[in-house]
């Protein structure tokens, strides 16, 4: 690619990004004094109905609230009462919640452990106990384990035994996924990516894993910070749930957390992983919007770093892209592209590089490519015909809460 086309490619990743509205939110729970003050204070000013944006915000934004509800003690941020009743009723829900969501995480680990299953507790589950003052401050609604892939059926069978059995597979074969009746699931996965672009499995995780030791519950093994850093911005890349802004708060988090990231190991890994395109765009943005301590020269060298087949790390960084529930309807959005930028989008999506459709098709005969190509359009029309309609009935949702 020219420069011409990685500005372009830079830009358009740009969608994996919060929009201004907001990163002033984000600053406004995870800065303190005045600066947390001037980004709440330019966010309630952009915002009309603060209270029925995190009422109505289907479970997105509204995780916030235990953090936005610290912010503002912590910070004197002004809020009228309406305000201050939804966000501490959906902190007392959460602080509820994540007292069951622990018995029960504990009560599948154990079951794991007495059965030998060699398994890496990753994301929310974790990160609540680890990194965040309080569990209650991150929510999570699933209890994530990457486990060696032979173990994966005696996991699930563990898992029955102590309640989890209602069992489902994954997408992509990422593994089984064991739901309690209380309708938590626990997920026994062979890689930590939904994608399997992206390769994060057991045996990578557990080599470099730290014991979690947990008062009065089963002793765990965790991703060190800087795999956590890479599970979670490598996830935001392709997962459309990037827009409850979580994963921003778990990154700020770990680059701010008592263990210290290794941003030399961080390259290397993600280089291991292939996410080096998502990451840099990801890094810069909290350097850059959220003053995270990240080390200005990590993004430029993950860029110049990219190696091999880059039409197919472009391809697939932005497809992850397209993985998108949009803003908010009140919620300033990025600016769009201009015309020829479009342009070179749709081309880009309607004729990926053929490493691209070997990859997303499950490599097919080579001589089926060029009616693959014939189909793109369809496809790319399907796509944006469903997310279209989710996000109308997003609204709708919205609306009628």
């Amino acid at each position: 690619m020219g420069a011409a086309d990685h500005a372009v490619l830079n830009r358009a990743l740009g969608r994996l990004l919060p929009g201004p509205d907001e990163t002033h939110l984000l600053r406004a729970i995870l800065h303190r004094g005045e600066s947390a003050r001037a980004s709440w204070d330019a966010f309630r000013g952009s915002v009309g109905d603060l209270p029925a944006l995190f009422r109505t915000d289907t479970g997105n934004r509204k995780r916030l609230s235990p953090l936005l509800l610290a912010a503002m003690r912590e910070n004197a941020l002004e809020a009228d009462a309406r305000l201050r009743t939804v966000v501490k009723t959906a902190t007392l829900r959460e602080e509820l919640r994540v007292g069951i969501l622990r018995e029960l995480a504990d009560a599948a680990y154990s079951a794991l452990d007495e059965a030998g299953i060699p398994f890496v507790v990753v994301r929310g589950a974790v990160l609540m106990e680890t990194v965040y003052a309080e569990p209650a401050h991150r929510h999570a609604h699933d209890i994530d384990v990457v486990v060696p892939p032979e173990h994966i059926t005696a996991g699930v069978e563990a898992l029955g035994r102590a309640g989890f059995d209602d069992v489902r597979p994954l997408e992509w074969e990422q593994g089984l996924e064991a739901r309690h009746r209380t309708q938590l699931p626990v997920q026994l996965v062979r890689r930590a990516f939904r994608m399997p672009f992206y390769p994060a499995d057991f045996a990578t995780l557990s080599a470099r894993a730290r014991r979690h030791e947990r008062v009065g519950m089963t002793e765990i093994l965790r991703p060190d910070s800087t795999d956590s850093l890479l599970l979670a911005l490598g996830r935001a890349s392709f997962c459309p749930s990037r827009s409850n802004l979580v994963w921003a708060v778990d990154a700020w988090k770990l680059a701010h957390g008592p263990e210290e990231i290794d941003w030399d190991g961080l390259v290397e890994r993600a280089r291991t992983m292939r996410l080096e395109l998502p990451l840099s765009v990801f890094l810069d943005y909290l350097r850059d919007e959220l003053d995270a301590p990240v080390p200005a020269e990590i993004a430029p060298e993950l860029r110049a770093g990219m190696t091999g087949k880059p039409g197919l790390r472009r391809d697939v960084a932005l497809f992850g892209a397209r993985q998108s529930q949009g803003a908010h309807p009140d919620l300033a959005r990025r600016i769009r592209p201009p015309l020829r930028e479009r342009w070179t989008l749709l081309r880009w999506e309607l004729l990926p590089s053929s490493e691209y459709l070997t990859w997303a098709y499950g490599n097919p005969p080579r001589a089926l490519l060029p009616l693959i190509y014939l189909t793109r359009p369809f496809s790319a029309l399907a796509t944006r015909l469903r997310w279209a309609l989710w996000r109308r009935m997003r609204r709708w949702s919205a609306r009628d809460a």
